[in-house]
């Protein structure tokens, strides 16, 4: 397109919208004062939102005087802020320097008591939880409020790692 005619265009379009900005203290009063949408809340009714339950934290941490953060990445292996979607985090241990990972894996099942589970009751934060050793890494999974969570650790045995997943916040 020549150059003029973007310069007609740019000048066209600014006379239009200064034009219709200019006109509307001119415009009837009832058209301005009237809502787009026409009460709308009597429409619906009381909220939707108002007995939704709150979404669960899918990040859970370490206090602070137990741990401090070593890394952070999402799920899927990018890092850095991660503000709304799970992430895997890995905590170094104040007392020892045990490295502890916890995460909400994604596309697992939620992990509930078979009826033939005969191993004593795991408990995780008031949940059923279920221990495993993979490789050499101790993991313990447990599902609260419809999210699975897990922690993991090299070093620590499933008794310690359990009081530190109940330390979970």
């Amino acid at each position: 397109m020549p150059r003029h005619l973007e310069a007609l265009l740019t000048i066209a379009a600014t006379a239009v919208a200064i034009a219709f900005y200019a006109s509307v203290s001119y415009w009837p009063k009832d058209w301005t004062e009237r809502p787009i949408v026409p009460n709308v809340a009597v429409l619906l009714g009381p909220s939707v939102l108002a007995s939704a339950r709150p979404a669960p934290d899918l990040n859970l941490a370490l206090p602070d005087d137990i741990a401090t953060v070593v890394r952070r990445s999402g799920i899927n292996g990018e890092t850095g802020l991660i503000p709304t979607a799970a992430s895997i985090t890995t905590f170094r241990l104040r007392a020892s320097g045990d490295l502890v990972s916890v995460a909400a894996p994604t596309g697992v099942d939620p992990i509930r008591r078979s009826s033939i589970d005969t191993e004593p009751q795991l408990r995780v934060r008031g949940a059923y939880a279920v221990a495993s050793e993979d490789r050499g890494n101790t993991v313990i999974r447990w599902t609260e409020d419809g999210v699975t969570y897990e922690v993991s650790s090299r070093t620590l045995d499933v008794r310690a790692l359990a009081a530190l997943a109940n330390k979970l916040r």
